[in-house]
């Protein structure tokens, strides 16, 4: 018997605990899975997903009272536009009109570069930043799935782009944001890694994350993990893909040096225009703690909605950040034993790296949940566990969807989410 089936084995035999799959092995059933079966899954999740989405943003912007923000802070022209919301019109700037100011460089490049190349071909900034994101979450999904088959099976691989699809942050994945890039950049690296066993594909798509998001230079550390166990099988050409996130960086590193002769241009900008700056994870986590009561009151809808004032939403999100905060700590935990070495050499930064960020604004966990979301193995791991019933997977769907049409109309109506 295969160590794979063994532990495919172990995963439909018990129910207090998963064992952790080895890179690069897959089970035998799970290779018969067709990429027409695959793609048939990805596709009818991230249709039904991104259509759920698009009707509550679509609520949010016509049927609901509008925060005054939106008069301080017009939308991009163009169909769609209040898809650009927040980090949204920064990134829309960025594909119009470039790095004009020190502040528009703390984003990363390769979203509004992307978001340019539509712009050029005639098409409205919203509209295509839209397109790009819902392509870039059906990759994301299919890496996902991929991984998730790979490990756990089709049922787990299923309940895993279901809980990453219908995520309460999953609306950010329709949005013109950075985060599904990235999402599907980071999975593909994954992907190539864990299931392709392809090192230097892995590498590239690490790169591009790391143009995409800062945080993408941590996929060094499981290239680099994986590199070193299994020298033999990458060889010493695998050092060119372990290198490819440390490349993504300091390609950007390099155009701002040459921009304005400080390659940490985009880190000064953080702090100086965003007001974080890093600090002690304790004091992040105690301040996060201290304000997680802020929007208890906010819960109902209504008493968000019935105000055009910004501040009972940026209250709620002190309260959601915490939640999330704990949704990722507990899922760590799971993903412990239920996810390869490697991957948590990157899950656990990714998730909790964040907490070593201060805030100067009394928002100590501020866009925590949308740090959460990108991180997809733990997802993997909270699938593993879901799979085993379908009516906990059901209830925990409809729960987070309906937690995530509320953030939706928020969002949409100019309020504050992450």
């Amino acid at each position: 018997m295969t160590l794979a089936l063994r532990e495919r084995r172990a995963f439909n035999g018990r129910a207090d605990r998963v064992l952790p799959p080895r890179p690069g092995s897959s089970d035998p059933a799970a290779q018969t899975i067709s990429q027409r079966r695959i793609w048939a899954r990805v596709l009818a999740v991230g249709a039904i997903s991104r259509a759920f989405f698009f009707v509550f943003g679509a609520i949010g912007h016509e049927a609901v009272r509008q925060s005054h923000v939106r008069g301080l802070y017009p939308e991009p022209l163009g169909a769609l536009s209040y898809w650009a919301h927040w980090d949204g019109r920064w990134l829309a700037h960025i594909a119009n009109s470039g790095y004009d100011t020190d502040a528009a460089t703390a984003f990363f490049p390769l979203y509004p570069l992307v978001l340019r190349v539509g712009v050029e071909a005639g098409f409205g900034v919203a509209l295509i930043g839209v397109a790009i994101s819902t392509l870039a979450t059906l990759a994301a999904l299919y890496f996902v799935f991929a991984i998730g088959n790979a490990w756990y099976g089709e049922r787990a691989a299923l309940a895993a782009i279901v809980t990453l699809a219908f995520f309460p942050m999953a609306f950010y994945l329709n949005a013109v944001y950075s985060d599904p890039l990235f999402l599907a950049l980071t999975a593909g690296s994954f992907w190539a890694l864990y299931v392709r066993r392809q090192l230097l594909l892995a590498g590239a798509f690490a790169a591009f994350a790391a143009l995409t998001r800062n945080i993408g230079g941590l996929l060094l550390l499981p290239l680099a993990y994986e590199w070193v166990r299994n020298r033999r099988e990458f060889g010493w050409t695998g050092l060119a893909g372990v290198a490819g996130p440390v490349a993504g960086v300091l390609a950007y590193a390099l155009y701002l040096w040459e921009r304005s002769g400080n390659p940490l241009l985009f880190s000064e900008a953080y702090e100086q225009n965003w007001h974080r700056s890093f600090g002690n994870p304790l004091v992040t986590l105690r301040d996060g703690f201290a304000h997680a009561h802020d929007g208890v009151s906010y819960l109902v809808p209504g008493r968000v909605l019935e105000t055009a004032s910004t501040l009972p939403a940026t209250l709620l999100s002190n309260t959601l950040n915490f939640c999330f905060l704990g949704f990722a700590c507990l899922t760590l935990i799971l993903a412990a034993r239920r996810v390869p070495p490697g991957v948590l050499l990157y899950a656990i930064p990714a998730a909790l790296g964040p907490l070593a960020l201060n805030d100067a604004r009394g928002l100590p966990l501020i866009s925590y949940p949308r740090y959460v979301l990108v991180v997809f193995p733990l997802f993997l791991a909270l699938a593993a566990v879901l799979a085993r019933s379908r009516l906990a997977l059901v209830a925990w769907t409809v729960a987070s969807a309906t937690v995530g049409a509320y953030l939706t109309i928020l969002f949409a109506s100019w309020r504050w989410v992450a």
